[in-house]
């Protein structure tokens, strides 16, 4: 296998682990949302975990929603396939932080995640 790519088309269904971890602050209504999938609609009042596999050469859309009324917030934290993603990389979100206490649509994108990867933590390109 010459490269990352051949390793896809030999194999195009492998897939990633995206754990995304809620801890709130008070209990509120959330919505979250992975590529476009609702995958939790409810009210959260503990530690709430969502993994989701992803296919390996997918982009990675994360959207969250709370509705909330001032004290309650969200920490979100983020793994893929084991790699440590939030807090660490917090500033590529949009808005830009890991603690959630607005009414907006919080979210982070990534178009490919190896490739995202490997450039974001200085380790080069992935031909």
């Amino acid at each position: 296998m010459k490269n990352f790519y051949e390793s896809t088309v030999i194999r195009p269904t492998l897939t990633i682990p995206v754990k995304l971890t809620l801890d709130p602050i008070g209990t509120l209504p959330c919505l979250v949302k992975i590529n476009g999938i609702v995958v939790y609609e409810d009210t959260i009042d503990t530690t709430k975990e969502i993994i989701q596999d992803i296919p390996l050469n997918s982009a990675i859309n994360v959207d969250v929603q709370i509705y909330r009324h001032h004290p309650d917030a969200v920490k979100v934290s983020l793994d893929i396939d084991n790699n440590n993603i939030l807090p660490l990389y917090q500033h590529l979100a949009n808005p830009p932080t890991c603690y959630l206490d607005s009414n907006t649509v919080w979210t982070f994108n990534i178009p490919n995640f190896y490739s995202w990867h490997h450039k974001i933590s200085g380790q080069g390109w992935i031909i």
